[in-house]
């Protein structure tokens, strides 16, 4: 088997770039304030349902063509009409896809804030990640029933990333690279000014002692909705990028399983460590890489043992040996103190 290196190399930062910025937004809820959003596949769906809807309702619009329902008898012409507004007027693509990851960054914003409401009052954090953890299944199946919104069963194809319109595909895929690394980087940026802003530590003092934070006279309830708002929204943005990295919204990308690597992804690099969520974000997309090539290259020599599945094995053994060997993960957290604090320290 013919491995092309240039064109793995793209897969393989691209993937890590949309899984990296998943892991920031799991790192802001958990890391940092201490929320077990075990959800996190509803908000990342919520990304890739909202470019379904903007590519096939928004982006004939943005043309100036009617609407052609793309899972009916005109599923062929609606499909033709997405990847030739892409392909004959990137401009368009452009700004519908900027305007697909604002509208799926609200959207998942405010679906988080709303869910923290409902669910976060409780005393018990560990009820929410089990609310959560249903409610992204509730949501994955009714999705999944609802033809009109994604085609049902069958998915959605012809949600493409604006730079194929380029007749050469390597050079396409270094662009959307680009453009995703760019976004993740401006993300991790964001997260490191908010762990260091008094933002920041409010949320790590709630982690800590949320009875002393309450007794301060902080509205935890209300800490909880903002940092659920600003992890969902990140969390949709990335399901935007993952979307049209792949072409096609299905909603069995988004199962229980999915929320379960971005989980490891952040147990392993570190929690409450940014740079730390980077770190598992790769470690874990050269694992779902390797294995993926190395069940390629297994199906083509006739193996009936099927290396999909020796991904979930890995991941069980890297949680056990985290868990026993390395519970702060391979980059702790790091303890940060205020200019306040290294002057008072300083003095005689």
């Amino acid at each position: 088997m013919n491995i092309d290196l240039l064109a793995t190399a793209i897969a393989l930062l691209t993937f890590f770039g949309i899984s990296a910025i998943m892991a920031l937004s799991l790192n802001l809820e958990y890391g940092l304030a201490g929320i077990p959003n075990f959800g996190k596949a509803l908000f990342v769906s919520i990304g890739a349902y909202t470019a379904g809807i903007t590519y096939t309702r928004l982006l004939p619009l943005l043309v100036g063509k009617a609407y052609l329902d793309p899972c009916g008898e005109t599923l062929a012409q609606a499909l033709d009409l997405r990847v030739r507004a892409i392909h004959d007027q990137p401009g368009i693509a452009f700004l519908n896809l900027g305007l697909t990851l604002l509208i799926a960054a609200i959207v998942g914003g405010l679906v988080g804030s709303l869910v923290s409401y409902t669910a976060l009052r409780v005393k018990e954090e560990w009820y929410l990640g089990l609310v959560l953890l249903v409610g992204s299944e509730v949501i994955r199946t009714l999705v999944r029933g609802y033809t009109p919104l994604i085609c049902g069963i069958n998915g959605l194809s012809g949600v493409t990333q604006p730079f194929s319109a380029l007749d050469n595909p390597t050079l396409s895929a270094a662009c959307f690279m680009a453009l995703v690394l760019a976004i993740a980087v401006l993300a991790y940026v964001y997260c490191e000014r908010l762990v260091r802003s008094p933002f920041g530590r409010l949320l790590k003092a709630m982690r800590e002692n949320e009875p002393v934070t309450l007794a301060l006279g902080k509205h935890v309830p209300r800490l909880r909705a903002q940092v659920m708002l600003i992890g969902s929204a990140l969390a949709a943005i990335g399901g935007v990028l993952f979307a049209v990295n792949l072409g096609f919204v299905s909603t069995n990308d988004y199962a229980v399983g999915f929320t379960l690597d971005i989980w490891v992804m952040v147990v392993l690099g570190g929690v409450g460590n940014h740079r730390g969520a980077l770190l598992g974000a790769l470690i874990v997309t050269v694992l779902n890489r390797a294995t993926a090539i190395l069940s390629i290259w297994a199906n083509a020599q006739g193996s009936q043992f099927e290396f999909n599945y020796v991904r979930y094995i890995l991941f069980a053994l890297i949680l056990l040996w985290v868990l026993r060997f390395r519970r702060q993960g391979l980059l702790p957290e790091h303890a940060e103190t205020t200019v306040a604090h290294d002057e008072l320290s300083v003095q005689p």
